[in-house]
């Protein structure tokens, strides 16, 4: 089925086989060159979102669950396939939105696991997947960016704030707000991006947080607000 024409039939190849990375971790990589320029095809291909898609959340999982013996593969050939297409023009639209947070969700497991091969393309890395922040429409991959997020501003705030960039730091709050106003999240995860929101909005006077607010939707605030959370 890896070979078929139909878009819809090598998608669900690579769905089986992001199942075996998941489910068989490390071994599975002894079928590895079965599969593995499949999942790289797929991510390159512009026809079918769906296939993009089932590709991104592979190399996600081959990263989280794999081990070493995907890394050579996830950062030196999918990565730089993966950055590509979100930095397409037509990456946010409707068709493709899915499989684009399938991306920023792949990078931030790629991040957190693969960091130290990165190297020096680690800060650039961040800024690119931070500039594609939100993640909103996939459930299943909103926990995983936004975790990160939350890590990276523990750990290292100024790779993504730049010594407090009003610019970074006004798309970090509509970041979280949108997470915040739109997803499903952990108790946990809902109160480190609260105190991530609070403190960002901190860092504003009254004037500015007023400004920033006025940017917010209004659906998002009347969302925020009828979860109990402003």
């Amino acid at each position: 089925y890896l070979q078929e024409r139909d878009p819809a039939a090598r998608q669900w190849a690579i769905c089986i086989f992001d199942d075996l990375v998941e489910f068989a971790g490390p071994a599975s990589a002894q079928f590895a060159g079965d599969f593995l320029e499949g999942v790289l095809a797929a991510v390159r291909q512009n026809e079918s979102p769906d296939l993009r898609q089932a590709a991104a959340y592979g190399v996600g999982i081959m990263a989280k669950n794999g081990g070493d013996a995907y890394a050579d593969f996830v950062v030196g050939s999918a990565l730089p396939a993966m950055i590509e297409q979100l930095n397409k023009p037509d990456a946010r639209e409707t068709e493709n939105i899915f499989a684009t947070e399938n991306i920023v969700s792949a990078l931030s497991k790629i991040m957190r696991v693969y960091g130290a091969r990165l190297g020096a393309d680690m800060p650039a890395l961040l800024q690119t997947w931070f500039a594609a922040l939100p993640v909103s429409n996939d459930d299943d991959e909103v926990p995983a960016v936004y975790e990160y997020l939350v890590q990276v501003l523990t750990e290292q705030p100024d790779a993504l704030l730049a010594g407090n960039d009003p610019r970074a730091l006004k798309h970090l709050v509509k970041s979280v707000v949108q997470a915040l106003a739109v997803c499903n999240l952990s108790p946990e995860l809902t109160q480190a991006l609260l105190a991530v929101m609070q403190s960002t909005m901190a860092s504003f006077d009254d004037a500015g947080k007023a400004a920033l607010w006025s940017e917010i939707p209004r659906e998002q605030q009347q969302a925020l607000q009828s979860k109990g959370l402003i």
